[in-house]
């Protein structure tokens, strides 16, 4: 069985072949989708958001019905509907984490089964093996919670960085200030900050959900600059209740719990 990743010359790429090298006989690899799709069984397009649909439309023609197609976007729905254009199988396959993680162990892989046909059994399979966390799901939940998930975290942390630079308040100075619990805020920046900004960019600007997502962040946001710049004490415990409310005692312990082991291990290390 022959894998062929299109654009495998790349870290995620470069991340995964030696994985798919433990399940399949052969990992080719090419920039070439039409190379790719002419000799391969399994084809996985692990290109640019941006161009990913247009990629997997000009491989079209070479597709075969047996073949299975996955691709590694951040997104779902655009390459989602360009692979069920052929007669193929198909599986959207996100993984949520970067090039530099060690291994596939307690990451979060989202499958979208299109269609899977016999093939969702081996790719679960393999993935379990590697200790991956998986969650299926169809392409529009999908892109939904990804505006939230990635776009609006994403988007929140730019705005952070953006305003401490309006400012000119130093990092180094910030750091000296924050206990650890709020040096998580900068440290979260710093690590997106550290990426290319031609992959955030993509996923800021080509998830079809994420506007939507903006309006409500606008609106929010107009409301508690409202609350505080009118010093209203009780307008601040009713919009401080309500969004505690949403969230639920699970995941607010939840969220006390994991941050006093990050903060012991943030002591911990110095």
């Amino acid at each position: 069985m022959k894998l062929g990743i299109v654009g495998g010359e790349g870290k995620m790429g470069r991340l995964f072949r030696p994985i798919f090298e433990k399940y399949v006989d052969e990992v080719l690899s090419s920039p070439d989708g039409v190379e790719i799709a002419k000799t391969a069984d399994i084809i996985v397009f692990s290109v640019p958001i941006e161009v990913t649909p247009e990629v997997i439309e000009s491989t079209l023609p070479y597709i075969r019905k047996e073949q299975l197609l996955l691709d590694f976007t951040s997104l779902k729905e655009k390459p989602c509907a360009a692979l069920l254009k052929s007669k193929a199988y198909v599986i959207g396959m996100h993984p949520m984490f970067g090039p530099s993680v060690p291994s596939l162990a307690h990451q979060t892989v989202v499958l979208c089964p299109e269609r899977p046909g016999k093939w969702l059994p081996w790719l679960k399979g393999w993935l379990a093996e590697e200790k991956a966390h998986v969650i299926e799901t169809d392409p529009k939940t999908h892109d939904e919670m990804m505006a939230i998930v990635q776009c609006l975290v994403h988007f929140t942390s730019l705005i952070f960085s953006e305003t401490l630079r309006l400012k000119g308040i130093k990092p180094e100075t910030l750091a000296a200030f924050a206990s650890p619990v709020y040096r998580m805020q900068l440290h979260i920046a710093g690590r997106i900050l550290r990426q290319s900004p031609d992959l955030y960019r993509a996923i800021q600007m080509e998830n079809p959900q994420f506007p939507v997502v903006l309006e409500s962040f606008q609106e929010a946001f107009h409301n508690l600059r409202q609350i505080v710049t009118e010093k209203d004490a009780k307008g601040f415990e009713a919009f401080f209740m309500k969004a505690g409310d949403y969230l639920g005692d699970p995941i607010k312990e939840e969220g006390q719990k994991m941050t006093n082991r990050f903060i012991q291990a943030m002591v911990e290390g110095g």
